[in-house]
């Protein structure tokens, strides 16, 4: 019964997690010296897996427990079992590994980052997420850039006049901007987009944040983004 009742509540996670689309997919590639090695990995973004796995077993039937814990020079690398709570029986699938580089010194960030990548793969002995390890979702990423483009480009006017002297290209992509034109940092997985006069930096924005903060972007905890104000001429 144990069994066939978790069997649904994973059916159910993974429903709620493909409804969510593109938005809560990302693309996992590794960098060094501006270059890609390795191959490049499509999965869930964590924030959309562990608030689904709270919305439908709820917080209080769900704990984990760090195992042991290794904080070298450039990375931690920390070992976590899941228990999850089924018909008062708390179940667990063995202990995982995650890791995380440490950057900056920053080894709070880093700890809680290899929490997140063993939590991660804790799930994924579950089969919660399992699109990811089948390797669906990279159309998942890839259309959904696509399509959204295409809603943020506004439609195109043409003039009724023409044009008197031949003047540099408008970008009519208006939601997106340009770094080059307005001097922003080239980071590699990040745009930008505008917003109300602000230029909005998104894609792998959290592993890029503190190359975003030494460019003078801040977090904007009401919306939850990496924002700067420019003056576009």
């Amino acid at each position: 019964m144990a069994n066939e009742n978790l069997f649904q509540k994973v059916t159910q996670i993974n429903g709620q997690l493909r409804a969510f689309g593109r938005e809560a997919v990302q693309e996992i590639k590794m960098m060094k010296d501006g270059e890609v090695i390795g191959q490049v990995r499509y999965g869930y973004k964590p924030q959309y897996v562990f608030d689904t796995v709270n919305n439908v077993l709820q917080p209080e039937n769900w704990r984990y427990e760090v195992v042991s814990k290794e904080i070298f020079d450039t990375q931690a690398v920390i070992e976590v079992k899941l228990f999850i709570r089924l018909n008062d029986e708390w179940l667990c699938k063995g202990s995982q590994t995650g890791q995380m580089q440490i950057i900056k010194k920053n080894v709070g960030d880093a700890y809680k980052g290899a929490i997140t990548d063993a939590l991660q793969k804790c799930f994924s002995l579950l089969s919660i997420g399992s699109d990811a390890y089948k390797g669906l979702l990279k159309d998942v990423y890839l259309a959904g850039n696509r399509s959204l483009d295409s809603r943020q480009q506004p439609p195109v006017q043409q003039s009724a006049q023409p044009p008197v002297q031949k003047q540099p290209a408008e970008n009519t992509k208006t939601n997106q901007a340009q770094p080059d034109s307005i001097n922003l940092p080239k980071i590699a997985g990040v745009d930008y987009q505008r917003k109300n006069g602000m230029v909005v930096a998104v894609g792998k924005v959290y592993e890029k944040r503190d190359l975003l903060k030494s460019a003078g972007f801040k977090w904007d905890k009401s919306d939850k983004s990496w924002i700067k104000q420019v003056l576009v001429q």
